[in-house]
């Protein structure tokens, strides 16, 4: 039986025998790679993915079981500004996504990243923030000598001094200019100019967007964090993006 037959199957199985609660139907905001209210002009060198809207989504679990998937792209994914598509999570189920064991550690902290999904212009990886047992860390943060005037996301928004405006204090931190602490380049090693996202959480997705042209390949993931919560430390290391499924996740996904 065809992937299309199991998941219409499953899915009129599961629409018949499932009463949806009233709390699932809101609207819930993503929380943006980085966000800022400060009126002083910043010089960005990448566009980024704009912060929406997005409706929550109730996936029936049968239509996994049926197919046996354990991706997490498929199985429960969180979405961020729409990138994490139905188109994604259609291509992740018919196995175009790849499970990946890539750790950088420091300070008892690992990043860890557990599966690409990457298209011909768009790559997306799952990762966890753990403890040394294996559980995630904390979501929290040390806000000493921080004017804080309230949050956003569960980020903690405080007051510059001499700056008019706020900002929201990063759960993973880098002492990068631009901020960012999730970067692709090339076989050049040069910088590839995307659009980036991620859920600023001890688990989420990593993402980037290029408009209007194909990523190179082969491409290489760079990690430069100094932060993650409370802690401070140094994580920084290089993981090579498998981009063999691309071409086929692209269609798939379409």
């Amino acid at each position: 039986m065809s992937i299309e037959k199991i998941i219409k199957q499953s899915l009129t199985k599961q629409i018949d025998e499932t009463t949806i609660p009233d709390e699932v139907d809101q609207r819930v905001r993503q929380s943006f790679h980085r966000y800022h209210k400060k009126k002083e002009t910043i010089t960005m060198k990448k566009r980024l993915v704009m912060m929406g809207l997005v409706a929550a989504i109730i996936l029936p679990t049968g239509v996994y079981a049926a197919l046996n998937g354990t991706s997490y792209f498929a199985d429960k994914p969180k979405d961020l500004n729409s990138l994490v598509d139905e188109g994604v999570k259609r291509a992740a189920a018919e196995g175009l996504s790849i499970p990946i064991d890539q750790k950088i550690t420091d300070q008892g902290i690992t990043i860890h990243f557990t599966e690409v999904y990457a298209e011909e212009s768009k790559v997306l990886l799952h990762y966890r923030i753990e403890q040394q047992n294996g559980e995630l860390v904390p979501f929290e943060f040390d806000t000493t000598g921080l004017d804080v005037v309230g949050e956003q996301n569960g980020n903690p928004v405080y007051q510059d001094k001499n700056v008019e405006g706020t900002s929201v204090l990063n759960f993973i931190g880098t002492s990068k200019e631009d901020h960012l602490p999730f970067y692709l380049t090339d076989e050049s090693s040069k910088e590839v100019e995307v659009g980036i996202a991620d859920h600023d959480k001890p688990e989420g997705v990593l993402a980037f967007l290029a408009s209007g042209f194909k990523l190179p390949q082969p491409l290489t993931l760079n990690v430069d964090v100094n932060r993650i919560g409370k802690t401070t430390g140094n994580w920084k290391g290089q993981i090579v993006v498998d981009q063999s499924k691309a071409k086929e996740a692209t269609e798939a996904a379409k």
